[in-house]
């Protein structure tokens, strides 16, 4: 028992001390990888899409009813209106009322008095003549009683249904105020699928790209890419991206945010040509969320080691600028701009050691990933920015050769 214990310890021992001079087994990237990958993406979209549809429907809804009740306050504020109206008119009819029947009444007990011919001399020329007066007038009061009886009844009436409408009015501005609330919060969720989406249809067309470059170059489903097919040669050396230029704006945290990039300008901007700044692959050509003109591409060192560069800003492509296609830096991307989000023309490169935007990296696999990590890595101090590659004066002073 206490050999197999020994052996058992020894094992171990052995295991731990061999491991560290055996590779970890990394799964390579298929082709077949990516056609999965661009199918899971199509679909979060489609699902994106779903959700943007539902909620602008819920929106009209919402804003439908909105105007139906605002349709409806003003139904109810004009009927309490006419209503606070009739009260004062019915009121009026009751104080003439009263007073009418004051009058026939005092008229009516000065007829049941002896002085009967004082009626008479009114105008009743008999005195059957004055007893059918004297009923006309007991008539009329009675019909005036009722009638006012009828006025205190509809006042009272008014002034229930006032209090019901007011009820009414808080409840339905309260359900106002809700569906507001509701079509600000969708409306909020909607910018969120938005930009998810805007997001998401990037790296679609990433991919989409990628995956026919790979084909293109003869790669299979089963082929891994890198080491089958779409080979890319090592960085021979790391220039600038312009012939002649000066650096405007530094790599680092600038107006609470990091700021990935070295940004390049020139004395004659538009027509100052970008190239790479290293032999590497386009994997990514696109338009971002403000318009701007963007590359990505991948370079691999000597010793494995993969970086990614990126321009953006730029006016328009050159004829080179195709996913999948093999650049060197004497190959030039396009022409220095003001697309998107700038305040003016300049190029802004970013390098980072990882590969953006492409499945295969775990850290940079998607544009938010790679955001976050160049942010995680220079805030951890492991890398400061394109200057640890390339070498740049100082800043606004100008260089002319590469």
């Amino acid at each position: 028992m206490k050999i197999s214990r020994r052996v058992l310890c020894l094992s171990l021992i052995l295991s731990v001390l061999i491991m560290p001079f055996f590779p970890t087994s990394v799964k390579a990237e298929t082709l077949r990888d990516y056609e999965n990958l661009l199918k899971k993406y199509e679909r979060e979209q489609a699902n994106i899409k779903d959700q943007i549809g539902e909620n602008n429907q819920l929106t009209k809804e919402a804003e439908q009813e909105i105007e139906n009740i605002k349709k409806e306050l003003t139904n109810m504020s004009q009927e309490i209106e006419q209503m606070h109206i009739d009260i004062v008119d019915y009121n009026n009819e009751i104080r003439e009322k009263t007073l009418q029947t004051k009058e026939l009444f005092e008229y009516l007990q000065m007829t049941r008095s002896e002085n009967v011919m004082l009626e008479y001399a009114f105008g009743a020329e008999t005195i059957t003549d004055l007893i059918y007066r004297i009923a006309v007038v007991k008539q009329i009061t009675e019909d005036n009683e009722k009638k006012i009886n009828e006025l205190k009844d509809m006042i009272e009436y008014n002034k229930k249904r006032e209090v019901e409408l007011e009820d009414k009015e808080k409840q339905m501005e309260k359900r106002q105020k809700d569906l507001t609330e509701k079509i600000t919060k969708l409306t909020k969720k909607n910018a969120s699928l938005n930009d998810n989406s805007v997001s998401t249809e990037q790296q679609i067309t990433t991919y989409r790209d990628q995956i026919k470059a790979y084909k293109e170059a003869g790669c299979t489903s089963n082929m891994e890419i890198g080491v089958d097919c779409f080979n890319n040669n090592s960085v021979a050396g790391w220039y600038r991206p312009t012939q002649s230029g000066y650096v405007t704006s530094e790599f680092g945290y600038r107006w609470g945010s990091l700021h990935r990039a070295v940004d390049v300008s020139n004395s004659n901007p538009y027509k100052t040509k970008i190239y790479p700044v290293a032999t590497g692959i386009i994997t990514s050509k696109f338009t971002d969320y403000y318009g701007a003109l963007t590359i990505i591409i991948e370079h691999k060192t000597a010793n494995g080691k993969y970086y990614s560069s990126l321009y953006t800003h730029l006016s328009s492509y050159s004829s080179n600028a195709v996913v999948g296609r093999k650049v060197t830096p004497n190959d030039f991307l396009g022409y220095m701009g003001a697309t998107g989000y700038v305040t003016g023309p300049h190029l802004h490169m970013e390098i980072a050691p990882c590969r953006a935007m492409n499945h295969a990296d775990k850290n940079c696999g998607t544009w938010n990933k790679y955001t976050a990590y160049v942010k995680k890595i220079y805030d951890s101090g492991k890398f400061k920015g394109p200057r640890e590659l390339i070498y740049f004066p100082k800043p606004y002073v100008r260089y002319n050769t590469r």
